[in-house]
């Protein structure tokens, strides 16, 4: 079997004496579009930003291709290829759509024709180059921040909560979107809360709770499960996502 593009093997992340994620273990392989689905304060969040080197590691190995990268600093992994887009998109709201997409220059694969091919992906951003981020919707800024991410060239595409603040509607183009670049080759990582409305566009699904991680069940459905009652850990109240 093909050497999975991103392991995940044992790692913890603490915030001060409190452990947000316990020995968690993941594999993902080029061309999934895996989801890490779990309740507010499941550790999710913090997983993300443990993978992408915002958030130390407390003990566990990451391995993203041929490289072990738990103690490559941030900048360093996203040069190789981890593109991360955090809950609430992470625009600049005061600069402009195209200045927002020139960020993508330091990506690993950016090219003025990879550009190119991002704004004829997302039109609506090629008629608002000028504008500053902050006049877009809640939907354009998610599909700037999507195509900021893109423009670099990554291997693997991390997307945390994207459903966030957005109407149902919005949510489906956004998923549709992912599956479709999913479906050309792209590597996802998709975390969201509102896992009921994103399980069809996944091809694996795995369930977070109280930092640890479990394969979701064959043929489970999330609407039929009430993350509510589920236990969350004692990181809600440090925001653990």
């Amino acid at each position: 079997m093909a050497r999975p593009l991103l392991r995940v093997d044992g790692v913890s992340a603490r915030y001060g004496a409190v452990r947000a994620i316990e020995e968690v273990s993941l594999e993902l392989h080029a061309g999934d579009l895996l989801l890490l689905a779990g309740p507010n304060g499941a550790g999710k969040s913090t997983l993300m930003k443990t993978i992408v080197g915002l958030h130390p590691t407390d003990g566990g190995e990451i391995s993203f291709g041929d490289d072990q990268i738990e103690r490559w600093p941030a900048h360093r992994r996203a040069r190789n290829g981890l593109a991360y887009i955090p809950e609430g998109r992470g625009v600049i709201a005061e600069l402009s759509v195209a200045e927002n997409l020139d960020i993508a220059q330091f990506g690993r694969a950016w090219t003025p024709k990879r550009r190119a091919e991002v704004l004829e992906r997302f039109p609506v951003l090629g008629r608002a180059l000028r504008r500053p981020a902050s006049t877009l919707s809640g939907g354009e800024q998610q599909m700037l921040a999507i195509a900021r991410a893109l423009a670099s060239g990554p291997r693997l595409l991390i997307v945390d909560e994207p459903s966030l603040g957005l109407a149902p509607l919005i949510v489906n183009d956004v998923m549709s979107l992912l599956k479709d670049l999913q479906e050309q080759g792209q590597s996802i990582l998709l975390v969201e809360q509102r896992a009921a409305q994103v399980q069809h566009v996944a091809t694996r699904t795995l369930l977070m709770r109280e930092g640890r991680i479990s394969e979701a069940p064959e043929g489970a459905s999330f609407a039929e499960m009430d993350f509510a009652s589920f236990a969350s850990s004692d990181t809600d109240s440090l925001g653990a996502g």
